[in-house]
């Protein structure tokens, strides 16, 4: 996928997330420990949720955000989601797992940061912050119920 434009980045970061939610629930079915299965099927449906979050949010953004160029930093930083078909969940630790979503979303709020400290519209900038906040919030949120998994 080419990204160009904010639009694009959404679509990206909606896909990305459908991605994530197909190959943690896919990893759930082969999973043999029980607290990975219902941590892989949790965040399969966390992911799920961000992707249509992604997706309403993408929907109701002003054209002008929307259509705000944003090439440079893919040029510098290749974002793809073909490597997450490579992961595979069903074979790591509860703490791998994590590790590794936490990477994942690390990077989606690096690049969601970069790009709304380069917003020159007051429009695209809260949409991006918008996001910006969402993926941060959700990350923690993400962890916290990891570790209450953990500790049942």
């Amino acid at each position: 996928m080419t990204v160009e434009t904010i639009e694009d980045v959404l679509e990206l970061t909606r896909r990305l997330h459908a991605n994530l939610a197909d190959t943690l629930q896919h990893a759930s079915y082969g999973a043999q420990q029980e607290r990975l299965r219902m941590l892989l099927d949790y965040l399969s449906l966390h992911e799920r949720e961000l992707s249509r979050v992604i997706a309403l949010i993408e929907e109701d953004a002003q054209p002008a955000a929307l259509h705000t160029w944003c090439a440079e930093y893919f040029d510098k930083h290749p974002f793809t989601h073909e490597e997450l078909g490579r992961i595979d969940y069903a074979r790591m630790t509860v703490t791998e797992v994590m590790l590794s979503l936490l990477s994942i979303h690390e990077r989606i709020i690096s690049l969601y940061r970069y790009l709304s400290a380069r917003a020159e519209i007051s429009s695209t900038e809260e949409l991006l912050n918008g996001v910006l906040a969402l993926e941060q919030h959700e990350v923690m949120r993400m962890m916290r119920d990891a570790v209450r998994l953990e500790d049942i």
